[in-house]
């Protein structure tokens, strides 16, 4: 049972660092990587759009307040949204102050 549970663990735990990077040929682009060395490995994106993240009504960015409560906006979707098409996939970067902060890879 815990040889079970083992690998399970060890599935999950590698699936999580997975979406946080993508392959291209036999090199790896992370986050934190150069919008730069993304232009270069994968050429320009399909599309581009400015993307402000999930929170709404604040002009500051930092948070806002919502029935008393403060609500803070995700980091991970502020910045300009670079979408590729390769391999039968969408590959969408979020790009902020020139560098990758969030990969997201969809099969479609």
């Amino acid at each position: 049972m815990r040889r079970y549970f083992a690998i399970a663990l060890l599935f999950f735990g590698c699936n999580g660092y997975a979406m946080e990077s993508i392959r291209v040929g036999s090199q790896l682009i992370v986050v934190g990587d150069s919008s730069a060395k993304v232009k270069e490995m994968l050429g320009n994106p399909s599309s581009r759009s400015k993307s402000a993240g999930k929170s709404t009504g604040s002009k500051k960015g930092s948070g806002h307040s919502k029935g008393g409560v403060k609500v803070q906006s995700n980091d991970k979707t502020k910045g300009e949204k670079w979408l590729y098409r390769r391999n039968g996939h969408t590959i969408t970067f979020i790009m902020a102050d020139g560098k990758v902060t969030h990969i997201d890879d969809v099969a479609r």
